[in-house]
């Protein structure tokens, strides 16, 4: 009986209210039953008269003019199904909401319609979705105070939220409230104001939120937030999900609220909140323009408790207060794992307390113009980073390590330097513990060049760490240079260089460990006027640096000084010199340097004073005139002869690199001397070939000798018995066209092609036909008279044939009439011996003579001396026409 009551009491109460303040909106209002009924543009006009009234929504409601809801009170818009929702095609309609309280939106369904609410109290919003289409819808919510938002999706919209002062200051400050629970904003941008100074105090919660990003831009203002619960994650269009901006409020606002003597503090929890798989992290940044100070003088601190910050591509967290001086950020029990890096710059009051940073890809944590506390455990495990793996502190930044403080560096590397730790000390960076034996644990960390653990601190203080692994590795920035040449500078002879070459020093680098031990580091060296070097120490002193100075040939010593950054320098003299033979000085771009000189230069020759060395294509030969005196390949003497003419026979058809004082490379054959005319030092001239080689072993000359004895008897007796001589006709022609060959050899084949035809030529000419040393350092000359010794050989073994024929009738009956046509066919076989030892002569002759006339008129013919440099060196040496005339200096045959 009592719950049939209640139900009639019910019902009838709910009749009652539809008729004093229910209405019912639906554009097809001929097929609902509830009454009053109409479209939503009876309505829409004004509703200030519909106070106290409800709204229920039924079907589809287009509306082609703003919903103005001004002034009134207690009104609720209230959908009865799924299919209840206000839209508008043109994107153009809103639901305003101005001087109103109490108003209620409730399972509707808004599309396309923005919502604007100004100067209201008590909104509330619950199970209803806001959706925007092709253009972002916009809710606005401007001074509207006590707003609840709860059960809610935001699809494609964007939510302004703004508070401002109010009109008048109050004696006792005002509290208003923002609650949002269990909201989504699904591709959807949030921003939140706080202009409102001193005027009221906010208190703004938000629980279970799934954000797509948003963005806190706080004013000097009193607030209290408390985020909660939430997920964070970033829209394609905007790569920034979580940014707390520090902001100067809005001058046009006034008045300004003081409340005097009262320390007044603003608070911003973030608790329980993941911030992941973004391009940017949580950032908290600092207005370009805002004072360091605010004007209210608020304290503002900012709270991350239990969050998790992971694999963000860019930065996980990102803090850049610029110094401003009341901001106190405590990030407590917090994860920052996978990010690509974790930045704090330019801030100054920031602690970290059961802070865990692992897995980040460009250092785990790094610190920049920011002092940072640490109040409890901080540990580093499995980052990465180029300077400093786990740990970077640069740019004058302070790590302050309370008495509960414990670090540990854990599998950390850096490709640099700093695995675990890396500390900036030329700028003043460093840490600073306020107690005794805080702990510090460096277990497997890494870098590629220096600072396994530690890179740039020292434990120098009172207080010091207590390592739980004291098997370390550290070191520290550049304190003292070392030159690896030599130990006493002083004593040191000055260097000296030609332009265009560089100074080059092996250098060792030394630095404090974390122990306070030198040992070898790295670091930047600045050379004369802001050149810096920098290269890879090793502790071999293999380390090169190089500075290539710019100055004109002189007697001037120059100081070469070398500092570093910590103002630690040495010095160092040198002189330039004069270019060395075959080189001269040019100006080129404004510097100076050691180019060919006009001697050696012309097409594909080019010369590099840093390796002293001439490169030219080939077949071509450089070198000093008169080389009596031995020389070095930086001697200076700009009045040298140089030979540079073509060289067809002897010198390598490729291209060619060498020294003015090793000017053999340029030739072929182990040849060397000028114009590869003669062997090398410890070469001799092969016999049956123009090669030079090295004699291995003696014993073969007896075997050779031996070996041409025999064949000297055997060749007289087969001419003799086969009648080969030049009686014959044929024989004849064909032995002056093989004489012709073989004087024309070098020319037909110059590197030894068809050698059986070579071979049987110079057999025919009474040659080896086959390459053999004789005995060490034969030349060309004694090589003559050894392949005449066979011939005259011959010449002995018919002789005395003719000889014993003549006197002894039977021998003359065997050989015959065949004895003085051997020997005629011998001489014509030794032609070719007969004419260059003739020309030998001459050429031995001319110069016993030409030195008779030198020990006779010393002096130089003064007629000579208007002749250029090229025309006297041509007298000299002649050209390459020539040369190949010339057998007494180039050796032919």
């Amino acid at each position: 009986m009592s719950l049939l009551l209640v139900v009639v009491l019910s019902f009838f109460s709910r009749s009652c209210s539809v008729s004093s303040g229910q209405y019912y909106v639906s554009d097809d209002c001929s097929s609902i039953t509830h009454n009053p009924c109409h479209p939503l543009s009876v309505y829409a006009g004004d509703m200030s008269q519909y106070s106290n009234s409800i709204f229920y929504f039924i079907g589809t409601s287009d509306i082609n003019d703003d919903v103005n809801i001004t002034a009134v009170r207690n009104v609720t818009l209230y959908g009865l199904d799924q299919a209840c929702l206000i839209s508008n095609r043109s994107n153009e309609r809103s639901i305003l909401i101005y001087n109103s309280s109490h108003v209620n939106i409730s399972n509707m369904f808004i599309n396309n319609v923005h919502v604007i609410a100004q100067s209201s109290n008590n909104i509330t919003m619950t199970d209803s979705l806001f959706n925007g289409t092709e253009v972002v819808n916009t809710i606005k919510l401007n001074n509207t105070f006590d707003v609840n938002v709860s059960s809610s999706v935001f699809a494609l919209c964007a939510v302004n939220i703004t508070y401002e002062p109010l009109p008048v200051c109050s004696t006792e400050l005002p509290h208003y409230s923002l609650i949002l629970t269990n909201v989504t904003l699904k591709n959807s941008l949030m921003v939140l104001s706080t202009y409102h100074g001193a005027s009221y105090n906010l208190s703004a919660t938000f629980d279970n939120i799934i954000y797509s990003c948003s963005t806190f831009i706080l004013g000097d203002s009193l607030f209290y937030f408390h985020i909660k619960n939430s997920s964070f994650r970033s829209v394609p269009y905007h790569n920034n999900v979580f940014t707390i901006e520090f902001s100067e409020n809005l001058k046009s606002f006034e008045p300004q609220c003081k409340f005097p003597g009262i320390q007044l503090v603003s608070t911003f929890v973030i608790q329980e909140s993941q911030f992941r798989d973004n391009f940017y992290g949580p950032a908290i940044i600092r207005h370009a323009y805002l004072p360091r100070t605010l004007s209210n003088h608020f304290i503002i601190v900012i709270v991350m408790k239990s969050c998790l910050i992971a694999n963000n591509t860019s930065t996980g967290l990102f803090i850049d207060e610029k110094f401003m001086t009341s901001i106190q950020i405590n990030i407590t029990d917090t994860q920052f794992i996978g990010n690509k890096a974790n930045v704090i710059v330019s801030s100054n009051s920031i602690s970290l307390s059961n802070v865990t940073v692992a897995n980040s890809t460009s250092t785990g944590l790094k610190l920049s113009f920011s002092s940072v506390t640490i109040e409890n455990k901080l540990t580093f495990k499995h980052n990465a980073g180029v300077v400093g793996g786990g740990l970077a502190i640069n740019d004058s930044s302070q790590l302050t390590l309370s008495s509960s403080a414990n670090l540990e560096f854990i599998g950390n590397h850096a490709s640099y330097k700093g695995g675990g730790i890396f500390v900036e000390e030329t700028s003043g960076s460093g840490i600073t513990l306020e107690a005794s034996n805080i702990p510090l644990t460096l277990i497997n960390n890494s870098a590629r060049i220096f600072g396994d653990d530690i890179y740039g601190y020292t434990d120098r203080g009172s207080n010091r760490f207590n390592l739980t692994n004291p098997n370390i590795s550290s070191t520290g920035d550049v304190r003292k240079i070392q030159f690896c040449n030599f130990t006493n500078l002083k004593n040191a002879s000055d260097k000296q260089i030609y332009p265009g070459q560089a100074l080059k020093f092996h250098i060792v680098l030394l630095g404090y460990d974390y122990f306070g031990s030198l040992s070898v580091t790295d670091g930047l060296l600045e050379i004369l006027n802001h050149i810096y070097a920098r290269f890879k120490p090793k502790t071999n002193c293999s380390s090169l640096v190089e500075y290539k100075p710019n100055h004109a040939p002189s007697h001037v010593e120059h100081a070469l000084v070398f500092v570093t950054k910590t103002l630690f320098s040495i010095y160092w003299n040198y002189i330039v010199n004069e270019c060395p033979i075959g080189f001269s000085v040019v100006n080129s771009q404004g510097r100076f340097i050691c180019a060919c000189s006009q001697s050696v230069s012309r097409e594909n020759v080019t010369c590099n004073i840093t390796s002293l060395s001439i490169t030219h294509n080939g077949l071509l030969w450089i070198g000093m005139y008169n080389t009596c005196t031995s020389f070095n390949a930086n001697s200076t003497n700009p009045n040298a002869c140089i030979i540079n003419e073509d060289c067809l026979l002897y010198c390598s058809p490729n291209p060619v690199t060498f020294q003015l004082n090793d000017t053999d490379t340029q030739c072929v054959d182990n040849r060397g001397q000028r114009m590869c005319g003669s062997c090398r030092e410890r070469y001799s001239l092969l016999m049956g070939s123009n090669k030079c080689g090295q004699c291995h072993d003696n014993y073969m000359i007896i075997a050779w000798i031996a070996l041409f004895a025999v064949m000297g008897v055997l060749l007289v007796v087969l001419l003799i018995a086969l009648n080969l001589t030049v009686s014959l006709g044929t024989l004849n022609g064909l032995l002056f066209y093989v004489n012709i060959v073989k004087l024309y050899e070098p020319v037909f084949s110059r590197k030894g092609a068809l050698p059986v035809l070579r071979q049987a030529i110079s057999w025919t000419n009474l040659d080896f036909g086959f390459e053999m040393c004789f005995y060490n350092g034969m030349d060309s000359y004694a090589r003559q008279w050894l392949q005449f010794a066979f011939p005259l050989y011959l010449w002995i073994i018919i002789i005395i044939i003719i000889q014993l024929c003549r006197r002894y009738g039977k021998i003359s009956r065997l050989m015959g009439s065949h004895a003085v046509p051997v020997l005629s066919t011998l001489f014509l076989l030794s032609y070719s011996k007969l004419l260059s030892h003739k020309k030998f002569y001459d050429a031995l002759i001319k110069k016993l003579f030409k030195k008779q006339d030198e020990d006779d008129d010393p002096l130089l013919d003064v007629t000579d001396s208007h002749l250029t440099v090229d025309q006297q060196r041509r007298e000299i040496i002649p050209s390459s026409t020539d040369y190949v005339r010339r057998e007494s200096v180039v050796d032919l045959f």
